[in-house]
């Protein structure tokens, strides 16, 4: 039998190396004549810095920056070889970064991340590709600008910090001096949310960064004045685009804003790892994200891993912390079997703190029936 292991990581538990170290040691228990091969994948959010180190294409570059609440943390964007940037979002703006009283989408800024690019750009970057994921914000990318420099004021001139409450009361954006229009910025990006309405970034991902339903609506409306001052401003009517909401809407500042290209960020990673050559392999995929629900629906790279392991005949079998939605909709993505790793009984936080242990018992019991 040959296995591939290709887990994404586990938000706030493991990362996709990790992951994948605890699915090898299940496997080499209950099938130890098996051929496996570990491929960590990312959708271009939380682990890509990992994997493009592993690959040997460039080198991670640790710099100071701001964390989602302002406040002083060390980060990394990885520097590749041809003197392009790829900058991890999560690294500075992520919602791991803070703790569960910590998390209010209308006071997080995404002001980091635009920091990390800025140290890029300073360092000769000509090209910037920014990988979404995993964010603490929802404040349209408002905040990345801020970090590369430019500046928002209200009616009465008054200069606005960004974040996701304060954006409603921006009027004007200004960029900054001597600002290089040369610089190619891409967006590494899988989910296809719009910026708001019914399935945009606030009421689809504001409530796991500690948005109230109150806090949803005002959220919402936020994002809409800021989808028309990005267009009044730079001309580039981007809220309707699939995946502009990605990241509490970061993905539309910096299309609107910046001109990026929206590109997959799965295809990306697929296209360096080789994956297409490894699917064909390969009898069995198992890989794991920390939930599998309506939103992996939505362009996660587990389900877009499992629908090209079937377009090669692969049997795929996904873990997560927790399996929620129809189990019909997750075949038709080509998931053959979901499994929940989190006992009925324990905590979330609980759960997360022994996700490596529970992942690996949970593969254990699922293949030690295998022959």
């Amino acid at each position: 039998m040959n296995i591939l292991i290709a887990p994404d990581s586990l938000k706030g538990s493991l990362t996709a190396q990790q992951a994948a170290s605890h699915i090898q040691r299940a496997l080499a228990h209950c099938i130890p004549n098996a051929d496996v091969e570990i491929l960590p994948i990312s959708d271009g959010g939380e682990g890509a810095l990992e994997i493009w180190s592993e690959l040997g294409l460039g080198r991670a570059v640790k710099v100071s920056a701001s964390d989602p609440l302002g406040r002083p943390i060390s980060a990394s964007y990885f520097k590749f070889n041809d003197g392009s940037a790829w900058v991890e979002l999560s690294q500075a703006s992520g919602l791991v970064l803070l703790n569960e009283e910590e998390r209010n989408p209308m006071e997080t800024t995404t002001a980091g991340t635009g920091e990390l690019m800025a140290h890029a750009i300073s360092n000769g970057a000509k090209k910037v590709v920014v990988g979404l994921g995993g964010s603490a914000t929802n404040d349209g990318g408002a905040g990345i600008l801020q970090g590369l420099g430019f500046t928002f004021y209200d009616k009465q001139g008054i200069r606005v910090h960004a974040n996701g409450g304060s954006i409603s009361r921006i009027s004007k954006i200004v960029a900054p001096q001597n600002w290089d229009n040369s610089i190619g910025f891409e967006v590494a990006c899988d989910v296809n949310n719009p910026l708001f309405g019914p399935n945009g970034a606030s009421r689809i991902y504001g409530p796991q960064k500690g948005a109230t339903p109150t806090m949803v609506e005002s959220l919402d409306q936020n994002l809409r004045h800021w989808a028309d001052l990005l267009y009044e401003t730079f001309g580039r009517r981007v809220d309707d685009v699939p995946g502009s909401g990605a990241a509490g809407g970061s993905a539309a500042g910096l299309l609107g804003a910046l001109g990026a290209e929206l590109k997959p960020g799965f295809s990306i990673f697929a296209e360096a790892l080789g994956l297409a050559e490894k699917l064909e392999a390969a009898d069995v995929v198992i890989t794991a994200e920390g939930m599998l629900d309506t939103q992996s629906l939505s362009g996660k790279a587990t389900l877009k891993l499992c629908q090209q392991a079937k377009l090669h005949g692969c049997k795929t079998l996904v873990f997560a912390g927790k399996v929620a939605g129809d189990s019909r909709r997750f075949q038709e993505a080509g998931v053959d079997r979901a499994v929940a790793i989190k006992p009925e009984d324990w905590t979330i936080e609980r759960s997360m703190k022994e996700a490596g242990d529970l992942l690996e018992q949970a593969v254990q019991n699922e293949c030690s029936s295998w022959k």
